[in-house]
């Protein structure tokens, strides 16, 4: 992204953003006191899961183990590898607020900047579970009010725009360039309130800041064939986007979301491109359907940013344009390309009275599978929708 562009962004992006004074050097400060501050990360799109990445639940209805679990827990993610972890952790961005002797009101911004938190036992540490810093502790000041935003993937902090507060948390995404889910919670803590219990736990509530798509292919004859590559390509320039800035929480209301997207690459460019040695899909006459997953990672040899997941290529969550197209090629087909237009609806809801709702947007925590069923004249499309913590979809649109 260009600096002009990610000037223009967040110009679009300054009346969302409080005007206060910060101020990190050359003010008096309250002593830091003798409290650690100690976290609970309570859960992960409530209800029923914590969780990142893609998920549900780890036991199916009859309490069976699935065999293939494509989800991972926050837990897991931020235990280290030594522990059998994936290594990663939670940042936390702190913004504090306090009087100076003057009587004017001072924000010092970033307290806790390159904190990382993890998923490990640690001597001293978190009395309530397991959550606990990779490093110094660090403990509580008093006489002044905390803004929390804590993030996940820690790593993904480099991203995160200079001019961000914990009021309004702004930070870049350009999915073109990864693919790691992007978690956020809030909290705030008042340490001049009698009634606040500092030897308490602050709780991160995380919520998913993007939404998830996935591509499977199948045949409804008799067929085996073999998927080879796949993209998806503008048919408008801005058509959809691959990356934006996330700006997250206002004065007004703390856990509000907005986007500002950007459209990378242009109009007849691949996005996304994935090519495959070959997925098998097959149909054997009897109703009995193999699907291709898209995206897949056994056997890939392009593309390999989006070859993880269990197919599924994570986006911002954005506006459906009914322009774009999904393109793939097969190995019976040769060189033949074949294109199908996603339609603008992404979730058609019934309500109680019998009225249909039709979104027409990409919402965050929503995952959407479009199902293409090569028939011997034609292709069909299937859309499944599912809140990110269900592993199945309550509903599907056939198209």
């Amino acid at each position: 992204m260009t600096r002009i562009f990610k000037y223009l962004l967040l110009t679009l992006m300054l009346p969302l953003w409080s005007c206060s004074r910060l101020d990190n050097e050359g003010s008096p400060t309250p002593e830091a006191g003798t409290i650690p501050i100690v976290w609970n990360v309570a859960d992960v799109s409530s209800p029923n899961a914590s969780s990142r990445s893609l998920v549900g639940p780890e036991f199916d209805k009859d309490g069976n183990p699935y065999t293939e679990r494509d989800w991972t827990t926050i837990e897991q993610a931020c235990t280290p590898q030594a522990s059998g972890g994936d290594g990663k952790a939670i940042g936390i961005w702190a913004d504090y607020t306090y009087t100076d002797k003057g009587g004017d009101e001072v924000v010092m911004k970033n307290l806790f900047a390159g904190t990382r938190l993890i998923y490990a036992e640690k001597a001293g540490g978190n009395p309530y579970d397991k959550w606990n810093y990779e490093g110094e502790d660090l403990y509580w000041f008093r006489g002044g009010a905390y803004k929390f935003r804590a993030y996940f993937p820690q790593e993904i902090g480099d991203n995160v725009i200079s001019s961000a507060t914990a009021t309004t948390f702004v930070i870049e995404y350009p999915s073109h360039e990864m693919q790691e889910d992007l978690l956020l919670a809030y909290n705030s803590v008042d340490t001049t309130d009698p009634q606040v219990d500092l030897s308490r736990p602050v709780a991160l509530h995380f919520s998913h800041g993007l939404a998830a798509i996935r591509f499977l292919i199948k045949a409804d004859f008799a067929n085996t064939d073999y998927l080879t590559s796949c993209y998806l390509q503008n048919a408008e320039s801005r058509d959809f986007a691959t990356s934006g800035i996330l700006a997250y929480g206002t004065d007004a209301d703390p856990e509000a979301i907005s986007w500002v997207m950007g459209y990378f690459p242009p109009v007849t460019e691949r996005i996304y491109y994935w090519k495959n040695q070959g997925v098998e899909f097959s149909y054997d006459g009897a109703d009995t359907s193999l699907p291709a997953v898209a995206y897949s990672e056994a056997g890939t040899l392009e593309g390999e940013l989006f070859a993880r997941n269990n197919g599924w290529v994570l986006i911002p969550p954005q506006a459906s344009s009914g322009n774009l197209q999904f393109c793939f090629t097969t190995q019976n087909g040769e060189e033949a390309i074949y294109r199908v237009t996603i339609p603008k609806i992404t979730e058609r809801i019934q309500a109680n009275d019998g009225s249909l709702f039709e979104s027409t947007e990409y919402r965050p925590g929503k995952r959407y599978t479009y199902t293409i069923s090569i028939t011997k004249t034609d292709l069909e499309l299937t859309l499944t929708v599912a809140d990110w913590n269900l592993r199945e979809s309550s509903h599907s649109i056939v198209f």
